[in-house]
């Protein structure tokens, strides 16, 4: 099977980006930062840790969590992170389970849809770990904001209905191309939640997602 991935430009990605900031995209910054956070009380900081998610029978996800994030940033990261497993509960629930569909919004719903039912509709599943790291907060102001996140999918293993793993396992399960570079833009609701607006993926030979591999 060909896992489905929305491919963006990535001057596209900016735009839109931009346009949910309100405003032009600050530049990046390192892990845990974001683009003109307040001077004064440090707020209280989410310590570094690996946090595991059931994403349905037999399927985790791993998450590495940075350190140094804030309440609110924590909640900008969690829109993708939260999306991610939601949508691997989507697959081994064989598209039952559709919460991951309240993390997104046009145009990501229409490739959140396209993932979760490029297993579904071949009556596929998986099984395994999936691991997220590298998570940082590249950019953000007012309602919008730019996640990154580096993805390890080698731990998966594509699984027909019975649970059997399938006789030739898809490229994107085995390195280079199970490890990519993820992007969302995100934009913050009227009632307060982030949703993401816009995925982008870079796979190998892209450098970004050589920056991935650990």
């Amino acid at each position: 099977m060909t896992r489905w991935r929305a491919a963006v430009a990535l001057s596209a990605f900016a735009v839109l980006t931009a346009s949910a900031c309100g405003s032009p995209q600050r530049e990046f910054r390192p892990a845990g930062a974001v683009a003109g956070q307040p001077s004064g009380t440090a707020p209280a900081m989410k310590p570094a840790g690996v946090e595991t998610a059931a994403a349905g029978t037999g399927l985790q996800v791993s998450v590495d969590w940075p350190g140094g994030l804030d309440a609110a940033q924590v909640a900008m990261v969690k829109a993708l992170t939260d999306t991610y497993t939601a949508q691997w509960r989507a697959v081994t629930s064989r598209g039952k389970d559709t919460a991951y569909l309240r993390g997104v919004e046009d145009p990501a719903t229409k490739d959140a849809y396209k993932l979760v039912h490029s297993f579904v509709d071949h009556k596929l599943s998986a099984t395994g770990v999936a691991k997220m790291y590298s998570l940082r907060v590249a950019s953000a102001m007012g309602r919008g904001a730019e996640i990154h996140a580096c993805v390890d999918e080698s731990g998966v293993k594509v699984v027909d209905r019975s649970g059997t793993p399938v006789a030739k396992q898809p490229a994107w399960t085995k390195p280079p191309k199970s490890t990519f570079f993820q992007a969302a833009a995100i934009r913050q609701g009227a009632d307060g939640k982030w949703r993401i607006k816009l995925f982008q993926h870079a796979v190998y030979p892209h450098e970004r997602a050589k920056e991935c591999v650990r």
